[in-house]
């Protein structure tokens, strides 16, 4: 701990950016790689139906890496900020799994006892039914392995080890892409094939971060008659904002699967799959940097050191917003090329490269949304940070999703999520005007 303590509260501010955040950056972008190569590879192998059908299931395991979002940002930060307190960081560190196992187990028994009741309300028609259940029943047995993973790799990078964060992700990645060649091309497992290739990675990802804790200060200590509920409570809230972006995610696939199906048809929906799967890289570029800020912010301001949380600020924007002008060019350069990449049916080619491109015309709000927002959380500044997400990914996203199709047609439905990230970015800058969250910072620090 003293050498983490000298890294984070004396090393200059782009170190610490590189050696945390640029690791978690590119660990999910490695990851949203093997999502997208597993709509590569089911697109080609089984087609735009098969697409589809991941598509219309995919909102549940949303909802599971939401969940454990959750309860990983929200352990991981309340770590961070009582850093000198070993047994507190155990309860966290215990409280964070038991949580995972909880509600795994909860989503797990309605899946299996209300598949297709569940599997009809997210859009699946009676033709697609079948494939969608084929793909979701051997992930949601490894789901829990995908909620592990994702909870302990926000507590092994605030136990001073990015890199091995980094690592879980490609050992994960790695392992789908060659599985999914095997099992789609090769064993001709069709979209079985794809859902027990994901599973799989998941599970070595998730024994690869376990190998970490017996090693670390972390000890695992459960006794049912000594919950503390408030702390159980205090996880969730504080991680809540996490968790409504990616449950935003779920949400955002749930409405414009629906809209589509009804005005466009298995087209629509189709293109919507391969152009959600093409955003999944920009999301997770946002969401790696976003993650590894937290440390960094919830280390120093829990040591009072705000002159150090307002230069992380400062740097975390300046590279996010250069990123996301270079992502912006290559979605506007690229946008048909990407799209050829998942499918040979021509008659989604200019249709759905005008869809990626009005999806993605956004993406500087989008950074700039998700470094504030997990800003706000590691300060423990929950409530806000709460606020936000709520509006982006529920607020505005329904309002989008009513009022632009009416004038725009589908042009207004590829539209709703810049839609929503514009009022967010709008609604951020006044919430900080009016708190004075960073004016605060600067009068505390002097």
């Amino acid at each position: 701990m003293p050498i983490q303590t000298n890294q984070l509260e004396n090393q200059p501010i782009n170190k610490l950016f590189y050696k945390f955040a640029i690791p978690a950056s590119i660990g999910m972008l490695v990851n949203s790689l093997y999502v997208v190569a597993d709509g590569v590879f089911i697109s080609r192998g089984i087609g735009s139906i098969g697409i589809a059908a991941v598509n219309i299931g995919y909102p549940i395991i949303n909802l599971t890496a939401a969940l454990s979002l959750m309860f990983g940002a929200g352990g991981a930060t309340l770590i961070s900020l009582k850093s000198d307190n070993q047994e507190f960081k155990n309860k966290c560190f215990t409280y964070t799994i038991v949580l995972n196992l909880i509600f795994y187990v909860l989503i797990a028994s309605l899946v299996f006892m209300f598949p297709n009741q569940i599997m009809k309300s997210l859009g699946a028609t009676e033709l697609l039914l079948p494939m969608v259940k084929g793909y979701m029943y051997p992930c949601i047995i490894a789901t829990f392995f995908l909620m592990l993973s994702i909870s302990l790799n926000a507590i092994v990078r605030n136990d001073n080890a990015p890199k091995k964060a980094m690592n879980s992700l490609f050992i994960g990645a790695i392992t789908n892409i060659v599985l999914d060649y095997v099992f789609i091309f090769t064993l001709k497992m069709g979209i079985e094939g794809g859902a027990y290739a994901t599973a799989i990675g998941q599970i070595l990802s998730a024994i690869y971060l376990c190998l970490h804790f017996p090693n670390s200060t972390f000890r695992l200590k459960f006794n049912p008659k000594e919950i503390e509920w408030r702390l159980m409570g205090k996880i969730c809230s504080l991680g809540l904002s996490s968790f409504i972006l990616e449950f935003a995610v779920m949400v955002i696939t749930v409405l414009l699967n629906i809209t589509l199906s009804k005005s466009e048809g298995q087209i629509g929906v189709a293109a919507y799959g391969i152009i959600s799967y093409s955003f999944v890289i920009y999301r997770m570029l946002f969401t790696g940097l976003a993650q590894g800020i937290q440390p960094l912010v919830s280390f120093n301001y829990g040591r009072r050191n705000y002159r150090r949380v307002l230069k992380i600020f400062r740097y975390s924007h300046r590279f996010c917003f250069i990123s996301a002008a270079v992502a912006l060019i290559i979605a506007k350069i690229f946008a048909l090329d990407v799209v050829k990449i998942f499918t040979t049916e021509s008659n989604l080619f200019e249709y759905t490269a005008k869809g990626l491109f009005l999806y993605s015309s956004a993406i500087i709000f989008v950074g700039a949304n998700f470094m504030n927002i997990s800003y706000l959380q590691s300060m423990d500044k929950a409530l806000l940070a709460n606020i936000i997400s709520v509006c982006r990914g529920v607020v505005f996203m329904a309002i989008g999703i009513i009022i632009l199709p009416k004038f725009l047609g589908v042009n207004g439905i590829w539209l709703t999520l810049p839609f929503a990230d514009v009022l967010t970015f709008i609604l951020t800058l006044i919430i900080f005007k009016v708190f004075g969250i960073n004016k605060n910072l600067k009068k505390s620090s002097i």
